[in-house]
Parts: C-alpha cells; sequence; structure tokens
C-alpha cells in the first residue's frame, strides 16, 4: 500500500511549485524569453560573422589572383583589406603589402608596414617570427650590420626552420661582401641540416656554385 503521508507531502510541495511559479510567472517567462533571444542573437550573430569572412576571404583571393601581374593594383587593394576590423586578415594584408614595397625597394615604407602588423599582434602570435625574417632582410637590403645581427640571431634561437633561413641570409649577405668563406659556411650548415626542404637545400647548393665561380678554396 501506498504511504498516504508521502502523497499528501507531494501534493504540498506541487502545491509550493504553483505558488512560486504565479508569484514569479513574469520573472519567469521574461527570463525564458531573453534566454531565447539571447541564443537567436547569437546564432544571427555569427551568422552574419561567417558571411562576412567568407566575402572577405573570396576578396582576399581574388587580391591573390592579381598579385603578380598588376602588383600596383594589388596593393592598392590589399591597403583597403588592412583597413577592416578583421585582424587577422588586416595582418594578412600588410604582410603583402610589405613584400611588394620591398621589392619595390620601398625599404622605409616597408618598415612603417612590419611595425604596424607588430602592433597589431599579441606578443606570443605565430606572426612574430615571420616579422623577424622580414626585419633581418630589411637590414639585410640597408646594410643595417647591428640589426641584422639581432634579427638573424632571434631566427637562430627559434630553431628549425628559422635557423636554416638565418644562414641562408647570413650566407647572402656574406656573399655581397665578397666573404665567401663565411658565405659558404652558412649555405653548407643548409645541405648538412637534416630539416632542410628541397627547396632551400636547392637554393643553398645554386649559391655553392655562384661561390665556386669566384672563390678558390684552396688559394
Amino acid at each position: 500500500m501506498s504511504d498516504p503521508f508521502e502523497n499528501v507531502n507531494n501534493e504540498v510541495y506541487l502545491d509550493k511549485i504553483k505558488q512560486f511559479f504565479y508569484k514569479y510567472r513574469v520573472l519567469i517567462i521574461g527570463a525564458f524569453i531573453l534566454l531565447f533571444l539571447i541564443i537567436v542573437g547569437l546564432m544571427l550573430l555569427n551568422n552574419a560573422k561567417k558571411k562576412e569572412i567568407d566575402k572577405i576571404s573570396n576578396y582576399y583571393t581574388q587580391i591573390l589572383s592579381i598579385i603578380d601581374n598588376d602588383p600596383e593594383r594589388a596593393k592598392k587593394e590589399l591597403k583597403k583589406l588592412s583597413k577592416l576590423s578583421n585582424r587577422d586578415y588586416k595582418n594578412l594584408s600588410n604582410l603583402l603589402v610589405f613584400k611588394l614595397q620591398f621589392q619595390n625597394n620601398e625599404f622605409s615604407e616597408s618598415l612603417k608596414t612590419l611595425k604596424e602588423v607588430e602592433r597589431n599582434i599579441k606578443e606570443n602570435s605565430h606572426l612574430n617570427k615571420i616579422i623577424k625574417y622580414y626585419y633581418a632582410q630589411v637590414a639585410m637590403e640597408q646594410d643595417i650590420k647591428e640589426d641584422f645581427e639581432k634579427f638573424t640571431k632571434d631566427l637562430l634561437s627559434f630553431g628549425g626552420m628559422w635557423t636554416l633561413l638565418a644562414h641562408e641570409l647570413r650566407g647572402h649577405l656574406y656573399f655581397s661582401k665578397s666573404d665567401y668563406n663565411n658565405a659558404l659556411k652558412n649555405f653548407n650548415k643548409i645541405i648538412q641540416n637534416q630539416q632542410a626542404t628541397t627547396a632551400i637545400r636547392n637554393r643553398a647548393l645554386e649559391m655553392i656554385d655562384n661561390i665556386n665561380l669566384y672563390y678558390d678554396k684552396d688559394s
């Protein structure tokens, strides 16, 4: 047999819930409506962001398609893209603007662009390593020895592929100064490294062949 006291307790408990609901029904219904609106709002916001990202992505792809054939137009479009609020595309756009400026020997302007990217990224961003590499390139072209040493040392400290890129930059610098012995040392470090990709190893071998045209190792 069921316990009559238990049935009474259940009814009392249900009655309390009903009283609570009737007392605070406006607040409870309001809270549910607010929660529903928040969920719908977040869904709409995410969809809007996705559409915006897709639109920017397509725009970015179109710029990449003209960057070789029409670099000046690409540079103008990239500068437009860099003014948008999307931080990732802003940084990527500015890095491409840097490359175009660097290729045109616009070193002062390219440094300004790099510094702008540096201001927009976090300290632990993977882009920091790329920026160090680009700074080293500019320092080499401008023959700023102190900066070049600083940034290539940073690259060496990163290890892996960045170390190989540092040796490549140093090899080119020594070659430009006719210091063929040190140039060979750096390029040989690349081809002796098992982590070297085919591309960077082939570039190093090509430079070693060029050096051998100017430098007699046995002299």
